[in-house]
């Protein structure tokens, strides 16, 4: 019995259950399903990662890193150099969410492959772990950050968490322990130990500590499965203790705590929502009512200019991450409704250009953004995929309108292999030769076969001749 707020909950063994669930993994493969999807949400999210070298924040992270030999640390991202474990895993994780463009998982609403990732290649070399292993370890971060999404949301978010900070950080430890392969008891102190140092506030949306908030993740969690792993001790009940994480963030409240009982039944990455590639640069609410637009641009008799108005019709849920009325760099127009919708009726599409500092005078300046009004809906009232019908008046009277339940990448309408493909290339073009971009692709595809993830890590690591990454 856990005491919460006055009022005794029923909680069994939340994190003991999760443990049995996470060491069961290594004796049995998940399902073949499964582990396909981890394989290309892993390729998809090395992309981004190097996508994401190319953005300032880079050097900058990389002037305060200290590099250590090769066998003593782990890779940075095209950097030709090599860290602390917790530094390469910092490093990679803020790259890895840099231009947002990384998977999503609901009901978490968060960013899991961008801290469980970094973390993978930051543990690789630790127990040489084969690439089958990597991929379970991949799936038990997921089971991780998707349970707590549906244990704690949508009172989490709503308080203000950036849960790929806060899940991420949880997730990730997971994947490290199992990385290591931690012990039951090393396991549990894993987790505890991440807890108390999870944290990531919606405040700094639209800035690179949004992407920051995802590197201390992957950092944080490798760092507490290294001091398990030495002994450091911790609460192994950190999940349903009165003061541990779920009644701790959640402020007492808002907690359904019957989703701790059900670890991998369903196993997360295999639900309806549970996880999701994305197939445009902006923030994930935006991602419907882009596609919606888009659509919408062809039957626009007389073209842009005869717009009147724009109505957004939205779940009470895009207010949330939806912050900016207005843009004035690319970071705050992925958060930017107006942006976003004026940027696919202009373009036809919206792209990692789309978002370049020097694109946000032009597509505001063709004024269709304020012509944007985001509206709660019942059409759309409770999606959790942020589900949005798009209505466009002209200026000669016509109405269209367009309903996206649900955004291309989501399980159900999951990435052809000529569209990852063509998303990865997207991502590596200009940053690394199409020599090494192709490297990295073929082995993150083949990764289940691989006896260990040397080849990857050094593909990954490789230094570019395309872009200074060396420290500012």
């Amino acid at each position: 019995m856990c005491q919460g707020a006055g009022k005794p909950r029923l909680v069994t063994r939340a994190t003991a259950g999760f443990v049995e669930f996470a060491l069961a993994s290594r004796e049995a493969a998940f399902p073949a399903k499964a582990r396909a999807m981890a394989i290309d949400a892993t390729t998809d999210l090395l992309g981004c990662m190097v996508a994401g070298a190319g953005e300032h924040l880079a050097s900058m992270l990389g002037a305060l890193v200290f590099d250590v030999p090769a066998n003593q640390g782990a890779p940075l991202a095209i950097a030709g150099r090599h860290a602390s474990p917790q530094d390469s895993a910092l490093y990679n994780g803020a790259l890895a969410h840099a231009i947002d463009y990384d998977d999503v998982t609901h009901p978490a609403y968060a960013h899991p492959g961008a801290s469980i990732v970094p973390t993978i290649l930051a543990t690789a070399h630790f127990e040489r772990v084969s690439g089958a292993e990597a991929l379970s370890a991949y799936i038990v971060g997921i089971e991780m950050v998707s349970k707590l999404g549906r244990t704690l949301n949508t009172a989490h978010y709503k308080n203000g968490w950036h849960a790929s900070a806060t899940f991420g950080t949880m997730g990730a430890a997971a994947t490290a322990a199992a990385m290591l392969r931690l012990d039951a008891d090393a396991f549990a102190r894993t987790l505890a130990l991440a807890a108390s140092a999870a944290s990531g506030l919606r405040a700094n949306f639209g800035t690179m500590t949004k992407p920051l908030h995802v590197g201390y993740a992957a950092r944080n969690a490798v760092l507490a499965a290294l001091m398990a792993r030495e002994g450091v001790t911790a609460n192994p009940e950190i999940l349903e203790h009165p003061y541990g994480f779920a009644e701790v963030f959640n402020h007492h409240d808002g907690i359904d705590w019957e989703q701790f009982e059900t670890w991998g039944d369903p196993l997360e990455i295999l639900t309806e929502f549970g996880l999701g590639l994305k197939p445009y640069p902006a923030c994930g609410a935006a991602h419907p009512p882009i596609e919606s637009a888009i659509r919408l641009r062809e039957r626009i008799v007389g073209g842009v200019e005869n717009i009147r108005d724009i109505r957004i019709g939205v779940t009470e849920m895009h207010f949330e991450p939806m912050i900016y009325d207005t843009a004035s760099t690319g970071l705050e127009a992925k958060f930017c409704m107006g942006y976003c919708i004026a940027a696919a009726l202009l373009d036809g599409d919206v792209t990692l250009k789309t978002f370049e500092d020097g694109e946000v005078p032009r597509i505001n300046a063709s004024g269709i953004g304020e012509k944007v009004r985001m509206e709660l809906d019942d059409r759309v009232k409770g999606n959790t995929e942020f589900g949005a019908v798009v209505t466009i008046t002209t200026k000669s009277g016509d109405m269209l309108e367009e309903i996206v339940p649900l955004a291309v990448g989501k399980p159900e309408r999951w990435f052809p292999k000529e569209k990852l493909r063509s998303k990865f290339d997207d991502c590596c073009r200009g940053i690394i030769d199409d020599a090494q971009a192709s490297e990295i692709y073929e082995l993150a595809q083949s990764i289940e076969q691989t006896v260990d993830l040397s080849a990857l890590t050094n593909a990954v690591g490789r230094r570019s001749e395309l872009v200074d990454t060396s420290p500012r």
